[in-house]
């Protein structure tokens, strides 16, 4: 029965959310956002309307014209159709670092030969900071990302490019990246090790 019900929001998902993100889009479009930036000039903010429909566990987002699922494990009572919304977290955030890496290589002087960057990535959180009852009593543990480990390996063009140029990238990515930066000012600590690729070992 569970199993039925679960199929049956995920019908109610499919519906098509082309005119509701049109009118969102144009609504957010028209919508003034006060800023905090310092300047307080309108023309700096950058917008990202986003419209949703969710049913049990699983919720579909239209972005513009992508649409993107989540779910959650079946040991969690979902149907494990989609990624978990915190995958997506740490997909943003990889997303996020790529582009941010590729703008500043282009600004850095000399400008940084970047090839690509290979992610491994994982989250970590305390379950209990989501899940502890009863309900109606404020979790003893922080439900946010506690940290985020692993490494991100920079292939470069050419054997110009040292660790200590790496580096740098790293520090310039990290304080310009839109989802880092949230990350980090919510706490979450930022354990990745950012390396040049030893093309001779296998990278």
């Amino acid at each position: 029965a569970g199993l039925s019900c679960a199929r049956m929001a995920t019908r109610l998902l499919v519906r098509p959310l082309r005119a509701t993100a049109k009118r969102f889009t144009a609504r957010a479009a028209s919508t003034t956002v006060s800023s905090s930036s310092g300047d307080g000039d309108e023309k700096h903010l950058k917008r990202y309307p986003l419209i949703a429909r969710g049913a049990g566990v699983q919720c579909v987002m239209k972005a513009r014209s992508f649409d993107v699922k989540t779910d959650i494990p079946k040991a969690m009572g979902g149907l494990d159709e989609a990624p978990q919304p915190v995958e997506l977290l740490l997909s943003a955030l990889v997303g996020c670092e790529q582009a941010t890496a590729a703008y500043v290589a282009r600004h850095m002087v000399p400008r940084f030969k970047l090839n690509r960057v290979n992610f491994a990535i994982t989250g970590v959180r305390d379950d209990r900071g989501s899940t502890s009852l009863p309900m109606n009593e404020s979790p003893k543990y922080q439900a946010r990302l506690l940290k985020i480990t692993g490494e991100a390996v920079v292939h470069v063009r050419g054997a110009t490019e040292t660790q200590a140029r790496v580096d740098e990238l790293a520090r310039l990515v990290m304080s310009r990246c839109p989802v880092a930066d949230t990350l980090n000012a919510a706490g979450t600590k930022m354990e990745v090790k950012w390396r040049i690729a030893d093309e001779f070992n296998g990278d």
